[in-house]
């Protein structure tokens, strides 16, 4: 019952602080940022907010790049990968630094135990930054739907050629939207909390905000290098392909969660994540139960 009511302070802190809010809008705005269409002509690619500024609706309703249908499940592709390391954090690392700058935890811990108060803090904390992620990606998709011409919309035969790109991403596709987005949904809420967990853990050694969102920043950065530097390594020599290389990049590549449903590794990236969290929810326990002060 600790842990339950702990849990509800946090959550209830959580979704009610400006922070929160700040990350479903920048979720928003960078999901607009996903490149939709390439002009084979011009050799130019549009995202999803050029689009809308250089096409109107008989142009998009020659291409099915522009459907809705496509659009809405291409938002984890723009500049969100970047900065979901910052933006996940941000539901809930300036409150719960400025907490422990103003010593006011040892009041909460106090009324609870060191253990329910640290555990509900951390799993709270990482749902509520996945949480964020995907209400600001709920949103993208109601102004997708609003914005862009529907599948309906073209003819039979573009509609045809639709369905036979996207089988090898999405099979369900012929049956239907529906699966295809919450599978994509989940993977966006399962990738938001993931990169809430850098974050979380690093609180229990620094209270500097800033420090605490730019640290896993720069972090994802450095893993993307590698999985880029290890994936040019598997195909330099193209007669022979070092394919459990590539496997292994393509597992434990920082963005792995966030295109979950066309991997044909989701097993052993679901295993990898998880192992990651539960090692980070151990090793933060172990820090903040040991403290003498609780305050700190």
């Amino acid at each position: 019952m600790t842990f339950l009511r702990a849990a509800r302070t946090i959550i209830r802190k959580i979704v009610t602080n400006i922070g929160f809010f700040g990350c479903v809008l920048f979720t928003v705005v960078l999901c607009f940022s996903a490149m939709i269409y390439t002009d084979t002509v011009k050799n130019d690619n549009y995202s999803v907010i050029t689009s809308l500024m250089n096409f109107d609706r008989s142009f998009m309703l020659g291409d099915t790049s522009f459907c809705a249908q496509s659009v809405v499940l291409k938002g984890a592709d723009g500049w969100l990968p970047m900065f979901i390391p910052i933006i996940s954090a941000f539901a809930f690392i300036p409150l719960i630094c400025d907490e422990h700058e103003a010593k006011s935890v040892r009041f909460e811990i106090f009324r609870t135990s060191r253990l329910s108060f640290h555990t509900s803090r951390f799993v709270t904390s990482l749902l509520c930054g996945g949480l964020a992620v995907v209400i600001g990606y709920l949103i993208f998709i109601g102004l997708v739907l609003l914005l862009f011409p529907h599948l309906e919309s073209y003819t039979a035969q573009q509609r045809e050629i639709f369905f036979e790109s996207m089988r090898f991403a999405y099979p369900e596709m012929s049956r239907g939207i529906a699966v295809p987005l919450l599978k994509t949904l989940g993977s966006v809420f399962m990738y938001g909390v993931f990169w809430a967990m850098p974050a979380m853990l690093l609180t229990a050694v620094v209270r500097n905000k800033y420090i605490v969102m730019c640290v896993p920043f720069f972090l994802k950065y450095a893993l993307g290098q590698l999985c880029q530097k290890l994936q040019a390594q598997a195909v330099s020599d193209i007669q022979h392909t070092d394919i459990k290389l590539l496997e292994l990049t393509g597992v434990i590549h920082p963005d792995s969660l966030a295109h979950l449903p066309q991997s044909a590794q989701k097993c052993s990236v679901l295993v990898f994540s998880g192992v990651l969290v539960i090692s980070a929810f151990a090793l933060y326990l172990f820090l903040q139960v040991r403290r003498l002060d609780s305050g700190e």
